[in-house]
């Protein structure tokens, strides 16, 4: 006995490191890629948006990129760091700057 389906396919390409990440993400979630993208789309229509909002991520701060640099150069030899032997002396430093 045939018994009609509404279903379609719908056919799409995507990068197969992707597709074997994903995929192994949503086995170990209990369900499948397949399933995955159909919940996205009926939640899509459901909200009738998509369901996150794409945007670019913020550009680091100045103040990160100095700190991001200062490790660079600690960590290549370039600059020396304070130390010190417990907090009682840290405290001591920060006090006194």
């Amino acid at each position: 006995m045939n018994v009609l389906s509404n279903t379609t396919n719908m056919t799409i390409r995507i990068d197969k490191d992707l597709k074997k990440s994903v995929d192994s993400l949503f086995r170990r979630l209990g369900t499948s890629t397949n399933s995955a993208i159909n919940m996205f789309l009926r939640q899509c229509e459901r909200e009738q948006s998509l369901t996150f909002v794409p945007k670019l991520a913020p550009a680091p701060s100045e103040e990160l990129l100095e700190a991001l640099q200062e490790v660079e150069d600690y960590k290549n030899g370039k600059i020396k760091l304070d130390t010190y032997k417990d907090v009682k002396e840290l405290r001591k430093a920060l006090i006194n700057d």
